[in-house]
């Protein structure tokens, strides 16, 4: 504010001693002319007050006017700069368009395959299929060498059914005991322990529960708990051994 207070004082001190300096001019001019003393202090003090006046009313009409004009042509500008950007913006969205459509090459089309989400999710559903058919059927060689010795065909073949119903999750109800002869708990506990971890499709628990219903004539003293902590105590002994992978039968 100071600064702006000090550019009027600059610019109208200017003005002032223009004006003097006319005034001292024609004073000077009128007394050669021989004009008397009073007469050119009259014109001095008039020229002073003309000229002043004279400012102040340019000032006023022509400060108007010069902003109106500037007004008009920075508002012209900015209309161009707005016209010429709009333009601007527009043939650059043409472009990109354009390059989205160059971007797209035909050969890029003909080497994406039309990929069919139903046949993938079935070709994996499938394999998923495979691999647990090819575990049962591992272990139902793994049943038959094991237990071969020990146990009627009639029962080797329920005993495969059973492993079939706990490897799937089915209702244990559908479980049907069997009988065996010269093998221990410890080598029923070691079958178990086998197919559970082959498979794990449960907790130990689950698997102790089912050696209690297919063993139940041979396990019929030993509570499920039991079964579950001892599922592979000494793991080298007995008949039938812990083996962690199954899949060499």
């Amino acid at each position: 504010m100071k600064i702006k207070y000090f550019e009027y004082i600059v610019m109208y001190l200017s003005v002032f001693l223009v004006c003097v300096l006319i005034g001292i001019a024609g004073r000077l001019i009128l007394i050669e002319k021989g004009a008397d003393a009073y007469t050119a202090n009259v014109f001095f003090w008039i020229s002073i007050g003309f000229g002043i006046l004279l400012f102040a009313i340019l000032s006023l009409f022509l400060n108007e006017l010069v902003v109106r004009l500037l007004k008009f042509l920075f508002k012209n500008k900015a209309t161009e700069s707005a016209t010429d950007q709009i333009s601007e913006e527009g043939n650059l969205k043409l472009t990109d368009e354009k390059r989205d459509v160059v971007v797209e090459p035909e050969f890029v089309k003909e080497n994406i395959p039309d990929i069919n989400i139903k046949n993938i999710r079935k070709q994996q559903q499938n394999l998923i299929i495979n691999q647990k058919q090819n575990k049962i059927e591992t272990v139902t060689r793994y049943v038959h060498e094991q237990f071969a010795l020990y146990t009627s065909d009639e029962d080797l073949m329920q005993l495969c059914n059973n492993v079939t119903i706990y490897v799937e999750q089915l209702d244990f109800e559908n479980l049907k005991p069997i009988i065996v002869k010269d093998l221990s708990t410890l080598d029923l506990y070691h079958f178990g322990w086998n197919i559970w971890n082959y498979f794990k499709v449960s907790k130990q628990d689950k698997v102790a529960e089912f050696l209690k219903i297919t063993f139940s004539e041979s396990l019929k003293d030993v509570e499920v708990n039991s079964i579950k902590t001892h599922l592979k105590d000494d793991d080298q002994k007995g008949i039938i051994k812990i083996n962690d992978d199954l899949s060499c039968f």
